[in-house]
C-alpha cells in the first residue's frame, strides 16, 4: 500500500490523542537523506559568490560559524534592509535549493521503508518534528516529500531565526511534555541538549557519517525498532 494511502487512513482519533507519548525526530538524515540540505548549503555559498563577484565568501561554507559568512554576504547584497529581512531572504534562497535537489532526485533520497515504520506505530506514539527548516518553508517541504499529514506537531524555526535546533527544541519543551526519545542526525549539539534535559536520545546513523563521541547511535531502522 503506498504510504500517503496509508497516512489518510490513519483515524483522527489516533491522530490527536495528546495521552500517547511523544517521538520527537528530525527530517535530514532520518527520513529523508541528508544530501539536499548538505547541496544546497554549497549551492548558496556558489551562488551568493558569483552574485557578489568574491570567492572569498566561500571561504565560510565549511565553518562551523558559517552563518557570519551569510551575514557579510547579505549586508553586501541588500544593505538597506533589517537583519531580520536579510535573514528571511537567505534562507528562502537555501530552502529553494533544498526543494530543487529533492524534487529532481526524489526517489533517490525518501526512506520510504522509515516513514512505513513511523507511520505503523503512530497508534501509540505521538510522531513530533523538532527542524530548524523554516516555518515558512516546512510546508511546502513535507509536501515535495509526501508527507505533508505525517507529524502529530511540528516545531521548527520561525522566518527570521538563523539555524538554532536548540533554540527550536527549547520551544518545544516549553510547549510539550519531555518526550521518550528524540531521533536525531549528525548535530552534536542536540545531543548534549538532550543530556542537559535528562532526554533519551539516539543519532539515526543510516548514512556512516562520523561517530559523535559519547553519543547512542543506531546505524539502521532494524536497530532503531528495537528500541522502541
Amino acid at each position: 500500500m503506498n504510504v500517503v494511502v496509508k497516512m489518510k487512513l490513519l483515524k483522527k482519533d489516533d491522530r490527536i490523542n495528546t495521552d500517547k507519548p511523544i517521538i520527537a525526530t528530525t527530517l535530514s538524515g532520518l527520513f529523508v537523506k541528508s544530501s539536499p540540505w548538505k547541496k544546497a548549503h554549497k549551492l548558496w555559498f556558489d551562488f551568493v559568490a558569483h552574485e557578489l563577484n568574491d570567492e572569498s565568501i566561500k571561504e565560510w561554507m565549511h565553518r562551523k560559524d558559517y552563518f557570519k559568512g551569510v551575514d557579510i554576504a547579505m549586508k553586501k547584497l541588500y544593505p538597506k534592509k533589517s537583519n531580520d529581512e536579510r535573514t528571511k531572504i537567505a534562507r528562502t534562497l537555501y530552502f529553494n535549493c533544498v526543494f530543487s535537489y529533492i524534487r529532481f532526485n526524489k526517489d533517490k533520497l525518501i526512506n520510504k521503508d522509515v516513514i512505513s515504520y513511523f507511520l505503523s506505530i503512530k497508534k501509540k506514539y505521538r510522531i513530533a518534528l523538532v527542524s530548524t527548516n523554516s516555518s515558512e518553508h516546512i510546508k511546502e517541504l513535507l509536501s515535495i516529500i509526501d508527507i505533508s499529514d505525517f507529524f502529530d506537531i511540528i516545531e521548527c524555526s520561525k522566518p527570521e531565526e538563523k539555524d538554532d535546533k536548540i533554540k527550536v527544541f527549547s520551544r518545544f519543551l516549553k510547549k510539550y511534555k519531555k518526550p521518550a526519545i528524540y531521533i536525531g542526525g549528525d548535530r552534536k549539539d542536540t545531543y548534549e541538549f538532550c543530556k542537559k534535559h535528562k532526554i533519551n536520545y539516539v543519532f539515526a546513523n543510516f548514512e556512516n557519517a562520523d561517530i559523535l563521541p559519547k553519543t547512542k547511535f543506531v546505524s539502521n531502522l532494524n536497530e532503531l525498532k528495537k528500541l522502541l
